[in-house]
């Protein structure tokens, strides 16, 4: 029922952007994959990859309105998030208020999909790592990330979070310190694995 609510919702929401439909439905369909692989539930991995973007395209008006409405600290994620990233931000509240969602997984997924965090739990991993290989992306460190899935999901994790942060470092971009901290960590836990 309520994937039916939301997916009408999508295609009004995105009506005018279809290669971000595709978007959200490629993330949708990889996280499905490797939810069967990881043995998560589906139905949890759907509702996250339907809403991760549902705010995508909202004003940076928008976005900021819904944000200061919700957080208290809205300053510090003004400070440290790109205007690019504010609607994990919106999207987090849109799926907690209008859809009235409360599953913890779903809402972290959302809040985390674009810059991760240290030690993401199983579905915030699969989220976050589907919206960065789906199939409709072709970037170099996608390509390259996508084929690290197979061999090792942190890794995949690692080296996603990790080409980001020297692509917007080469941009002089802004970095949020949680995407250092995610890297660190990631690094950390590989490192660990191999002694």
């Amino acid at each position: 029922m309520i994937k039916a609510e939301i997916t009408k919702d999508l295609r009004i929401a995105l009506s005018e952007y279809p290669r971000r439909l595709e978007h959200v439905y490629g993330v949708r369909d990889t996280a499905l994959k490797l939810g069967k692989r990881y043995n998560l539930d589906l139905d949890i991995l759907e509702i996250t990859a339907l809403l991760h973007d549902i705010t995508k395209y909202y004003s940076k008006e928008d976005n900021k309105a819904l944000i200061d409405s919700y957080f208290p600290d809205s300053e510090f994620i003004y400070k440290e998030y790109n205007d690019n990233i504010l609607h994990a931000f919106s999207g987090y509240i849109v799926a907690k208020t209008k859809y009235k969602i409360k599953n913890g997984e779903i809402l972290n997924s959302i809040l985390n999909h674009t810059v991760g965090r240290p030690n993401m739990s199983m579905y915030e991993k699969v989220i976050f790592i589907s919206d960065y290989i789906e199939p409709n992306r072709t970037y170099d460190s996608c390509v390259k990330v996508r084929k690290l899935v197979d061999k090792s999901l942190d890794l995949a994790v690692f080296t996603a979070i990790d080409d980001s942060i020297q692509f917007y470092e080469a941009r002089k971009g802004k970095i949020p310190l949680i995407a250092f901290k995610a890297r660190h960590y990631y690094r950390n836990l590989l490192e660990g694995q191999n002694d």
